[in-house]
C-alpha cells in the first residue's frame, strides 16, 4: 500500500469519500499532505475543501475540512498546555 501511494495523484484518489470512514485515515491523510507539501499542506487541504464546498460536495468537503484540522495539529511547532504528547 505505501509503494502505491507514492504515484503521483495517490493520495487524490484515496481520499474520496466512500474510504475516508476512520480517524485512522483521515490521520494518514494529513501525514501524507505534510511529508509530500510540508508546510503548504494545510492551505492545500482547505482549498480542496472549498472547491467542495463550491460543489455541493458536502460529505467530502467535511473529510477535507477534517483532513485541514489535522494537518494544522501535525504543523503545529509547541503542544499546548496540558497536551499529551506521543
Amino acid at each position: 500500500m505505501c509503494g502505491e501511494l507514492n504515484r503521483p495523484g495517490a493520495i487524490y484518489d484515496m481520499m474520496t469519500s466512500e474510504m475516508m470512514t476512520n480517524e485512522r485515515k483521515i490521520w494518514e491523510a494529513a501525514l501524507l499532505l505534510v511529508r509530500r507539501h510540508g508546510s503548504d499542506a494545510i492551505a492545500i487541504a482547505e482549498r480542496e475543501a472549498e472547491r467542495l464546498r463550491e460543489d455541493e460536495d458536502e460529505l467530502t468537503c467535511v473529510v477535507w475540512c477534517w483532513i485541514a484540522r489535522s494537518t494544522a495539529e501535525l504543523l503545529r511547532p509547541v503542544p499546548e498546555a496540558g497536551e499529551r504528547i506521543h
